[in-house]
């Protein structure tokens, strides 16, 4: 088991609804391989992990500790919704360097896409991350920023648009039952405690972590604690031969910030090999 996870992570070397958005299109190209010899139908069952093109996500706001290398690039959509409130954002980027020395991603998030809730893309982030995967071990660190301000349409879109700093790291723990990933890390501002008033979250910082139960090499469970923010849910890969990922859960179970709403989060990531 250890052997088929780790071999497909390495293959290829590789606003919260932004946030989703390109964590489920950043793991998508973690884990993307380019090979496929399946001679399957476009969905079935994926008996291990040597089948798949990629893997299921295993965080839902912990930014990750593998990262991926140049010759991939992803995109991703999602959306997040509550009872008074829903959002919608988008995400590209591709990866950088090579992930067993210095690799990482450069994306870009845009939300809102959604006309009605004041202007679609009216606003724009830049996020970086860098880091090295220690193949032999199944571990990976890296440190990034992400919300970088690119373009905001109003004062109040670009109020709260202060970067935020993190270092992640992301271990693997194969087993012939369960196989599970573990992220632990910590950052300032929207990595800090939501309850925090939001000028002073960028000189607070706080730890943040996940936990990715793979249930089966097309589904895990995950569990995620970040910003005080209790989040779990699934992340599935539907057609095994296509590095494609979407993911569904709740968020804010802890019902904590202004808020204080549990909300319906979903996502789909792609991944594309070159």
């Amino acid at each position: 088991m250890k052997k088929m996870i780790l071999g497909a992570l390495v293959l290829n070397s590789t606003v919260f609804s932004a946030q989703i958005t390109s964590l489920t299109g950043e793991t998508a190209a973690i884990f993307a391989k380019n090979e496929n010899r399946q001679e399957k139908p476009l969905i079935y069952l994926a008996e291990n992990f040597h089948e798949m093109s990629t893997l299921p996500g295993f965080s839902m706001g912990a930014p990750s500790g593998l990262v991926s290398s140049y010759g991939v690039i992803f995109a991703g959509v999602s959306g997040r919704k509550d009872k008074e409130q829903k959002d919608g954002a988008l995400a590209f980027g591709m990866g950088i360097g090579n992930s067993e020395k210095i690799g990482g991603a450069v994306s870009v998030g845009v939300g809102s896409i959604d006309a009605r809730d004041g202007g679609a893309f009216n606003r724009g982030n830049l996020n970086i991350s860098l880091g090295h995967n220690f193949r032999e071990y199944g571990l990976g660190a890296s440190v990034g920023v992400t919300g970088i301000d690119l373009w905001h349409a109003t004062a109040e879109d670009g109020k709260n648009q202060e970067p935020s700093f993190y270092t992640a790291v992301t271990k693997l723990l194969p087993n012939d039952y369960v196989p599970v990933t573990v992220t632990l890390g910590f950052g300032n501002n929207s990595f800090a405690d939501i309850n925090i008033e939001d000028k002073k979250r960028k000189d607070s910082i706080d730890g943040f972590g996940a936990l990715g139960f793979y249930l089966l090499p097309q589904l895990s469970f995950i569990v995620d604690y970040t910003s005080n923010i209790l989040t779990s849910g699934i992340s599935a890969v539907l057609f095994p031969a296509y590095p494609i990922t979407a993911s569904f859960g709740f968020t804010n179970l802890t019902k904590q910030g202004p808020n204080e709403r549990v909300a319906a989060i979903g996502s789909v990531g792609a991944a594309y090999v070159f």
